[in-house]
């Protein structure tokens, strides 16, 4: 992976922040809907001053203000794992592209010291060049050098010194 890659996460948290509040939004109206269709505040007031000596009214404010805040970091936490689990997705994909994508050719490989063919798993032999083509990414070109040059076309070298 390149260091010099760099990461700009200043328009994900706008959009995390945006989000949030969207949600904070949403539960306020959803309170207030709430409460003026089935006037649940005046059920919770009416229960509190029924059972006073246990002073339930804080403790139902307390209760009903942390279900809201922990719904909240819940849905908050799960937005970040999908994002997050998205991601990773994308990058497995990523991996396993690049990973059928590699070819090497790896171990020990049986070659005859005399014409130079390589045996293959099942005990065929084959031009050097068409193992290591079928066997990895290398393409071959094919030219000759000064040394074979001479020994192949002998005639020639002695057209070319005259």
């Amino acid at each position: 992976m390149e260091n010099s890659q760099q990461f700009d996460f200043s328009d994900d948290k706008a959009r995390r922040y945006a989000t949030e509040l969207g949600i904070i939004f949403f539960l306020t109206v959803l309170v207030y809907f709430i409460s003026a269709r089935y006037d649940i505040f005046e059920h919770i007031y009416r229960f509190s001053r029924t059972h006073e000596a246990y002073e339930l009214d804080e403790v139902l404010s307390i209760f009903i203000f942390l279900v809201f805040s922990m719904s909240f970091f819940a849905i908050c936490r799960w937005m970040e794992v999908n994002r997050t689990l998205g991601e990773l997705i994308k990058k497995h994909g990523e991996l396993e592209k690049a990973f059928a994508e590699i070819k090497q050719l790896r171990g020990i490989i049986p070659i005859c010291s005399s014409c130079k063919k390589i045996r293959d798993d099942e005990g065929y032999w084959h031009m050097v060049e068409e193992y290591i083509q079928n066997h990895s990414d290398a393409q071959f070109s094919h030219g000759i050098c000064p040394e074979c040059f001479e020994k192949v076309y002998p005639e020639l070298m002695k057209m070319k010194a005259e």
